[in-house]
């Protein structure tokens, strides 16, 4: 197991621990604990960088903002973060940007020969703003697209075809970080769809699964804006950048199974059992989490 997976998996655990500190100096002096822990455990870690596969060099970055409600077809409670589309010749990578720089920044600690308290704490902060423990990862040449996701301390991978959403190009025209957009409309697994495209971006990608146009996808939400994304950034990348598959213990699986297997973990938290683990005895009751994912089929 590499270091941001033993780093990532203390912060779990410390935080399962802490469940329950709800005051404002509590839960700050939690994350000053997870961070002491976090520097200590790294000082007596064997330091090394993300384990990883590396595909090819990354061409263009795309920055979407995503806006996401757990309470179906309900404006609050929200979540917005920021995710990254990375693009490459035969290969797309969409994750949480937070992940992403957590990796790079530790990474770059480690290459550096820096000294954990010098890097762990960005880590730390970056990890944090990463909100969703999901990414995926297109190979255009196989025309395959792999899906990775994590319940709790477990990762698990699933493989299907690259999806092809049957787009209708309709009326309407808008400015979206300034460019100018079309509009389009699609049905994806349980939802209808708005989006907008800018031909100004000759690239047939977009948010997530989204792709298929005859530009970028600027802007994408369902009909009641349960998960609404919105271009913030477009940029050429920098020479050396790399896409990747990170190399880790996954359990393989299929998107439906997995689907399920978030279903029942947010219906019931307290009696998640890894696929790793026979758990004996009484399991913790909590309440459970809302669950409105962006794939109802």
């Amino acid at each position: 197991m590499d270091t941001a997976i033993r780093l990532r998996h203390l912060v779990l655990l410390l935080s399962v621990f802490s469940f329950g500190m709800l005051r404002v100096e509590a839960q700050a002096q939690t994350s000053s604990t997870i961070l002491g822990s976090m520097i200590q455990a790294a000082k007596t870690m064997k330091t090394d960088t993300i384990a990883k596969a590396v595909i090819e060099p990354c061409l263009y970055r795309v920055y979407y903002s995503i806006e996401y409600h757990p309470l179906a077809k309900t404006p609050s409670p929200s979540h917005e973060w920021i995710q990254l589309l990375q693009v490459g010749e035969t290969t797309q990578r969409y994750l949480d940007y937070g992940s992403w720089q957590a990796d790079s920044i530790l990474d770059h600690g480690v290459k550096a020969g820096l000294r954990p308290e010098d890097f762990i704490p960005a880590y730390y902060s970056a990890g944090k703003r990463s909100l969703s423990g999901n990414h995926l990862l297109f190979r255009q040449t196989e025309g395959k697209v792999e899906g990775f996701d994590r319940i709790v301390l477990d990762y698990f991978t699933y493989e299907e075809p690259i999806p092809h959403q049957q787009w209708e190009l309709v009326p309407g025209d808008s400015v979206i970080a300034g460019y100018v957009c079309h509009r389009a409309q699609t049905h994806y697994r349980g939802r209808d769809y708005t989006a907008w495209y800018t031909e100004e971006i000759p690239l047939s990608y977009g948010p997530y699964k989204f792709r298929g146009l005859p530009g970028l996808i600027a802007c994408i939400y369902d009909r009641d804006r349960d998960y609404v994304f919105t271009l913030q950034g477009f940029e050429r990348a920098p020479a050396g950048e790399m896409i990747y598959r990170k190399e880790k213990e996954y359990f393989k699986t299929t998107r439906e199974r997995l689907q399920e297997a978030n279903r029942r973990y947010m219906a019931n938290p307290g009696g998640y059992s890894s696929p790793q683990i026979a758990v004996q005895g009484k399991k913790p009751v909590r309440p459970p989490k809302p669950y409105n994912p962006i794939e109802l089929e």
